[in-house]
C-alpha cells in the first residue's frame, strides 16, 4: 500500500489510471470515490465520500449527500486533484455536512454566535479535523494501491 503520509507525485498516465480505477467502484467497503472534473480547471479530479461503514474517527455529522452513480447516501470528505505541471497530487478536506450542521444550529438559535463568529466557525468546520485529513490520505493511498501501475 502507498504511504499515507507521502506526497504523491504521479505522471499524467498514472493519474489517468487512478481516475479510471475510481470509475470502477474501487472502494466499496463503505468509502466511495468518484471521478469528477475539477470545478476550477475542468481537469479530472476525485471526490471522496464516507458512509457509516467507513467514516473518519469522531465523525458526528449525518450521511445525507447522494453519492453519484449509486443509490447510497454518504458524506463528502474531500477531493484530490493532479497538477500536471509538477505531477503532485493535492488533497483537500471539504465537509459540506459540517457547514450544514452549523447553519441549522445558527438558524435555529441553538448556536449563540454573531454572524462573523458563525462565518469563522463554518470556515473552520468545513476544513475538518486531523482525523478527517488522515481518513482522506488513507483512502487515497488505498485507491492508489488498487490502480494499475
Amino acid at each position: 500500500m502507498a504511504d499515507e503520509s507521502a506526497a504523491w507525485n504521479l505522471t499524467d498516465a498514472q493519474w489517468a489510471a487512478v481516475c479510471a480505477r475510481a470509475r470502477r467502484d474501487a472502494l466499496d467497503d463503505g468509502a466511495y470515490v468518484r471521478a469528477a472534473p475539477d470545478p476550477a480547471t475542468g481537469r479530472p479530479g476525485l471526490d471522496f465520500y464516507a458512509t457509516p461503514l467507513n467514516a473518519p474517527p469522531g465523525w458526528r455529522y449525518p450521511f445525507l449527500e447522494s453519492i453519484p452513480d449509486t443509490s447510497r447516501l454518504g458524506a463528502s470528505i474531500g477531493r484530490a486533484w493532479h497538477d500536471p505541471a509538477t505531477g503532485l497530487v493535492q488533497l483537500e478536506v471539504i465537509l459540506p455536512a459540517a457547514a450544514q450542521a452549523l447553519r441549522a444550529d445558527y438558524e435555529s438559535g441553538a448556536a449563540d454566535l454573531d454572524y462573523v463568529a458563525y462565518e469563522q466557525a463554518v470556515d473552520q468546520a468545513v476544513r475538518g479535523t486531523p482525523a478527517d485529513e488522515a481518513w482522506l490520505r488513507r483512502e487515497f493511498a488505498r485507491l492508489l494501491s488498487l490502480a494499475p501501475p
